[in-house]
């Protein structure tokens, strides 16, 4: 067993890729055909998420996000807790005023379960549950 810790204060200069309010850290690889790793981006921060080889999943863990997807246009806004899963080939735009922390998992079949699918009438007013920290 290895512990996965993708906390900010875990970035490790030495394997992170910073552009500008961006940070992006590789957690896990499946040669080639599972990838996961983690976006940071700083309060005003944004990025271009360029088109993958496989489908791809975002999912917000902290923030809220404005993600400008240009082919059609159209404008969302995910919020922790929100995932999007683009198709291989896909690009969008994401900028967050607040500041976020995403994953980002890759792989070679990726497809949403019927559960997880978000319908307005099903996560409308929805909150995490009060949970004890540290």
């Amino acid at each position: 067993m290895q512990g996965v810790h993708f906390t900010p204060g875990t970035l490790d200069p030495e394997n992170v890729r910073r552009h500008g309010t961006v940070a992006h850290m590789p957690l896990a690889s499946g040669n080639g055909e599972f990838e996961v790793s983690c976006l940071y981006l700083a309060p005003g921060g944004s990025i271009a998420v360029e088109p993958k080889r496989h489908p791809q999943l975002l999912l917000v863990v902290n923030g809220k996000a404005k993600t400008l997807f240009s082919s059609p246009s159209v404008l969302v806004e995910p919020s922790a807790g929100v995932g999007i899963l683009m198709a291989a080939g896909e690009r969008c735009q994401i900028s967050f005023c607040t500041g976020a922390i995403l994953l980002n998992l890759e792989a070679a079949q990726l497809e949403a379960d019927a559960c997880g699918i978000s319908h307005p009438e099903r996560v409308m007013g929805q909150q995490w549950p009060t949970l004890q920290s540290n």
